[in-house]
């Protein structure tokens, strides 16, 4: 049985965050043998509209999570995090985080983690430390603020909206989805461009 990555879906989810994430997920379909599937997740299997306009239906909604295979959930940026029916998937959050299952979180969303009290225990970073001390009432993890893209700790993974290429690079990794060379080529292609990098990536799947 696969594991499946979970990716939370919500109204207003910023498309640009999950697209790196989405496409180095994606490269299994090179390899024979892939490790994880993804399915998405939403409060209940009713469309939602994304920032950028799509409308996503969601695969299954919060209480169908196979607690047994479930290898990570990823929380993408949205501008309705603080809706009070954000709370079950925020409980589940807390929950795996607790259980050492990969929880990954990109700008709004890190907010969502702060209002939780994670980022209290956890080294992280997000939007700014200012975005974090002004919206959270809850937050007191400005000693372990990293001023980062992406900052990962323990099963922690934390971005800013800037930081959605170092985000994927630091879930692929944690999952051990590819090689070392694989992940190092993906990332330097899609940083810097460069066809060389494209040349080796490709190469690393023979």
């Amino acid at each position: 049985m696969k594991k499946i990555i979970y990716i939370y879906v919500l109204d207003t989810l910023a498309d640009c965050e999950i697209g790196y994430v989405l496409q180095a997920i994606s490269m299994q379909n090179m390899i024979k043998e892939s490790k994880y599937i993804i399915k998405t997740v939403g409060i209940r299997k009713e469309p939602i509209k994304t920032l950028g306009g799509l409308t996503l239906i969601p695969d299954i909604s919060i209480t169908e999570i196979n607690e047994n295979e479930i290898a990570a959930l990823l929380l993408p940026g949205a501008n309705t995090w603080h809706d009070e029916e954000q709370k079950l998937i925020l409980e589940k959050a807390n929950l795996y985080v607790k259980r050492g299952i990969l929880v990954a979180a990109i700008c709004g969303a890190t907010l969502a983690l702060a209002e939780l009290g994670i980022l209290n225990n956890h080294a992280h970073t997000s939007n700014s430390i200012e975005y974090l001390s002004m919206f959270s009432k809850k937050y007191k993890g400005q000693s372990l603020y990293i001023n980062e893209l992406s900052v990962i700790n323990d099963n922690v993974i934390t971005a800013s909206s800037a930081g959605s290429l170092l985000w994927a690079k630091q879930i692929i990794e944690y999952l051990n989805i590819y090689s070392a060379k694989t992940i190092q080529a993906w990332y330097n292609y899609y940083l810097t461009g460069d066809a060389k990098y494209y040349v080796k990536l490709m190469s690393s799947f023979e």
